[in-house]
């Protein structure tokens, strides 16, 4: 059917932010802007380009809503954190565009990340992060796993899986070590090292306040850190957490290992139900060994 009027345009189209930019930014030429796709951080985002500035575009999506992401609440996590020098700085909260001041630096590389894993340095910025006031917005896991759970594939719903569901859903989660605002998916491509050398997070997409065990947890798994790895990270982040008992952080960790499996495996789940992609399976794939699931 032929709509009447002016076509609508989707609120994260391109030609919806290039309206956005207009708008926010009034004495720039829209012709200065110049706009580049970004794959690593999240599907529609936009590198923005407008003279010596940049910015970096991130959409709210359908599929973004599905694993749990919400640009107006990373707008306000952001907006706390880089005033400690955490995270980026936001610009601009509207009509479901995040902008966000584009950091310089480089992303970390396998190697990089070994680096700073080894020397502390990033154990020192995890413990800097949760030793912040709490943003507001409390992790519900149990809410999340339903979430994850409805936007997966129903084929892939074994009764196995079933039961890990219903697993999540009735026991009590770990006891509380520390609550504190967790970035929740701290890898490589999500480190960047500044060009004065320091560390600064990135793609703050899933912050949520929660327990630091939870966080010391996924960054085990989904870096598939081995044994000896895991007790460095936790040996060196006890160390800038005077008070912080270091056979408490050992018990939450290991406690929290397969709350951090299954969320790591729904999450690819999901992803693997809106891309097709079997990269997402191959990724999920420890945290089913973990359950005991079926690869």
């Amino acid at each position: 059917m032929k709509s009447c009027g002016r076509e609508m345009v989707p609120s994260n189209s391109k030609l919806a932010l290039e309206r956005l930019l207009a708008q926010h930014f009034p004495a720039v030429d829209t012709a200065g802007f110049h706009f580049e796709a970004v794959n690593g951080s999240g599907r529609g985002c936009w590198r923005v380009r407008m003279g010596d500035r940049q910015l970096l575009a991130r959409p709210q999506t359908t599929e973004a809503a599905q694993l749990g992401v919400f640009r107006q609440r990373e707008y306000r996590v952001l907006r706390q954190l880089s005033a400690r020098q955490l995270a980026p700085k936001p610009v601009v909260y509207r009509d479901g565009w995040l902008i966000v001041e584009w950091a310089a630096g480089v992303t970390a590389s396998a190697q990089d990340f070994s680096g700073v894993l080894e020397n502390g340095s990033l154990a020192q910025l995890l413990s800097q992060l949760h030793r912040q006031p709490c943003c507001g917005f409390r992790l519900n896991l149990p809410m999340q796993f339903i979430h994850h759970w409805q936007n997966m594939d129903p084929r892939r719903r074994s009764p196995a899986l079933l039961r890990w569901h219903h697993h999540f859903q009735r026991i009590a989660q770990p006891d509380l070590l520390a609550w504190a605002p967790l970035h929740l998916d701290v890898h490589s491509e999500n480190v960047l090292i500044t060009p004065q050398g320091a560390l600064l997070l990135i793609d703050w997409e899933y912050a949520a306040d929660g327990d630091i065990g939870l966080e010391l947890a996924l960054l085990v798994r989904g870096n598939g850190l081995d044994v000896e790895s895991q007790r460095h990270l936790l040996r060196t982040y006890q160390q800038q957490r005077s008070g912080l008992c270091a056979q408490a952080l050992n018990a939450s960790v290991q406690q929290w290992l397969p709350w951090a499996d299954y969320l790591i495996l729904m999450w690819c789940e999901v992803c693997w139900h809106q891309t097709g992609q079997t990269a997402f399976l191959a990724a999920g794939s420890a945290s089913r060994r973990a359950l005991g699931l079926n690869t």
